[in-house]
């Protein structure tokens, strides 16, 4: 059959309003390709069709897609939200070379992580110890933190629908975030960009973000070119001299993209269309910016394991021999493919899905950070306001306020 099909990128931060607006509008695209965090909460608010989702995963084959990745998605009624298309880690990217110089433990846990953020903060020389996103309108800013949070133990809620964030692990990875922050990183708002150009820069030895900053650590990328001293003579200097990490205390920050099928578009030419996205179309796709897509499908039912053996060894740009592998190695390559969806997020486990979109809709705790940064709350007080700006979200809060017994 021949679909035409028109493609409109939009930008992520973007995404949510235009689609909220949509609905209202009743102009609403046949799929729309989402991250994680909308993926239950639109489902549950009828933007998706469940039904359709679950048509194409029966066509393709179910157990051709990495199980976890299913398990996360499944909406209340049993049926999935959409169809998983590819996922990647939140990871660490360190410099070796000055750990290594410095006596440095790999900056895996709360204890190292703030260690290594001290040892290489040298204000004086312009090089900060430790650089994340921190904007108040950053989907990362709010992920930074998540990770911290699940690291420590934290949740967001429980299986019941309390929010559990007055939790002393909470209140631990909150103060934590706080300091190491505050202490070490360069003054005001930091952003996606000024994280990755500190890092390429050689202005900072420590930073976390997506695995879309690995092709310009190698010099793969024209429009963000390393500007270290040392790239100048040697442009993968810093691929060479930076190591990568998934995990803090064990624990990992896996997100996907998602493809969902919505409630206006027509059933049978979305399920054509997603189904030939997911055999004849996705090799394609997963070659462009590899390093973000691991492949949520692994194979088809002649090759059970294509699309996901075949992650990591494919170049990593057009017209480039180098792939993840030759740059960063078999173990970076197994570390980044491997547990996506399988590590743990706030709320979904627990069958939170509608707030957890609407946290990300909102920007709630990225608002409250970015507050307490910029030193409006203590971080003692933060924890408060975002706990009460969440019970808000929630209508018919089913729960007492806990705030309300606090001195």
């Amino acid at each position: 059959a021949n679909i035409d099909v028109e493609m409109v990128l939009v930008s992520p931060l973007l995404l949510p309003d235009l689609v909220n607006t949509a609905v209202l509008s009743g102009t609403l695209p046949d799929i729309i390709i989402h991250p994680l965090e909308y993926s239950i909460g639109w489902a549950e608010r009828g933007i998706f069709d469940t039904n359709a989702a679950a048509e194409t995963l029966s066509a393709l084959g179910q157990d051709s897609f990495n199980p976890d990745a299913l398990a996360r998605i499944q909406t209340a009624n049993g049926q999935p939200a959409a169809l998983p298309s590819s996922g990647f880690h939140q990871i660490i990217i360190y410099r070796s070379d000055w750990f290594t110089e410095r006596g440095l433990a790999a900056p895996n846990s709360f204890e190292t992580l703030f260690a290594a953020a001290e040892a290489l903060n040298n204000p004086e020389n312009l090089v900060a110890g430790f650089v994340v996103p921190t904007e108040a309108n950053l989907v990362s800013t709010q992920q930074i933190f998540e990770h911290f949070a699940l690291a420590n133990g934290c949740q967001l809620v429980d299986d019941a629908g309390e929010i559990r964030l007055l939790e002393p692990a909470c209140a631990e990875a909150l103060s934590f975030y706080f300091q190491i922050i505050n202490q070490f990183s360069p003054a005001g708002v930091q952003t996606d960009t000024s994280t990755r150009n500190a890092y390429l820069a050689g202005r900072t030895g420590l930073i976390m973000g997506p695995p879309s900053l690995l092709p310009q650590l190698a010099g793969l990328d024209p429009a963000a070119p390393p500007t270290c001293s040392e790239c100048a003579a040697t442009p993968d200097y810093l691929a060479q001299n930076s190591s990568i990490l998934t995990e803090i205390g064990g624990t990992e920050f896996g997100n996907m993209n998602l493809l969902g099928i919505t409630s206006v578009a027509d059933r049978e030419t979305a399920v054509q269309f997603a189904t030939y996205w997911f055999n004849e179309g996705y090799s394609q796709w997963l070659a462009i910016e590899p390093e973000s897509k691991v492949p949520m499908r692994w194979g088809t039912a002649d090759n059970p394991r294509q699309f996901i053996d075949a992650w990591g060894s494919q170049p990593i740009i057009t017209n480039s021999e180098q792939s993840l592998e030759s740059l960063f190695g078999p173990n970076v390559v197994n570390q980044l493919r491997e547990n996506i969806p399988s590590s743990p997020r706030w709320g979904l486990p627990q069958g939170q899905g509608q707030l957890v979109t609407t946290l990300y809709e909102e920007l709630t705790l990225s608002i409250v950070l970015q507050e307490m940064l910029s030193e409006y709350f203590s971080s003692d007080k933060s924890i408060i306001e975002a706990y009460n700006r969440i019970v808000e979200l929630i209508p018919n809060y089913a729960f007492p306020n806990l705030t309300d017994d606090l001195p």
